[in-house]
């Protein structure tokens, strides 16, 4: 029998395939396990040896960093859609607010320990914060840390822009208080930072309550939900 050799676009779409592979199989094993995640761990879950993993990525800082920046560059391209949409400016408020919150959770959930570890002492919950100190224990690639730096502060740019520009049409909207937009722009990220700090001290306390998005926006009412016409 002939064995046709595979074309080197077929043993691309094979190594693309396999990164995804180890890429699925480490979400899951660091929502598990968090920062004590091995290469071993992670090659185990994808049914690869660890050899095969280093093929693909240095060490499992190098994994962390591809996950962490598919993360957030999907928030920014929800971000986008979401700014697209034909949707009040409340709703599109809301949508962002459940956004970062989920962010938060999922950063917490999949690398909260990564914070835990990184910290000597309580943090505050300022996501600006907890990502310096995960970026100070990363061991990758300093220029794959560095994109990821940029790609991170470029989120919450984006996050901080955005809100203001949808309080201001929802103000104009008659939607939300006629407040300075900044100070219903500091409450929104104050409540989001000290929610943090309460998932990380606190996480069985956090998820208890969860989900704040609704309490969130009523603080930005400028009458009840309920009695709007």
């Amino acid at each position: 029998m002939i064995t046709i050799p595979r074309t080197e676009e077929e043993n691309k779409r094979l190594r693309e395939a396999q990164r995804i592979s180890i890429l699925e199989a480490a979400k899951d094993i660091f929502a598990r396990k968090g920062w004590s995640t091995t290469i071993t761990d992670i090659a185990s879950a994808a049914s690869v040896s660890p050899g095969l993993i280093y093929h693909y990525f240095a060490n499992k800082e190098a994994i962390f960093c591809e996950l962490l920046g598919q993360t957030i560059q999907s928030d920014l391209d929800i971000f986008q859609q979401l700014m697209q949409s034909g949707d009040t400016a409340a709703q599109r408020l809301e949508v962002l607010i459940s956004s970062m919150l989920k962010f938060r959770q999922d950063q917490i959930k999949r690398f909260g320990i990564t914070v835990q570890a990184a910290k000597e002492t309580s943090s505050s919950g300022n996501e600006l914060e907890i990502m310096q100190r995960i970026f100070k224990n990363l061991k990758s690639d300093d220029s794959k840390a560095k994109d990821l730096q940029e790609l991170m502060m470029k989120r919450m740019q984006t996050i901080h822009e955005i809100v203001l520009q949808l309080i201001v049409e929802g103000q104009k909207n008659g939607e939300f208080a006629p407040d300075p937009p900044p100070k219903l722009a500091l409450i929104i990220f104050q409540s989001i930072q000290g929610l943090t700090t309460l998932a990380l001290d606190k996480p069985e306390e956090y998820v208890q309550h969860y989900p704040y998005t609704d309490v969130i926006m009523r603080m930005l009412y400028s009458k009840c939900p309920a009695t709007q016409t």
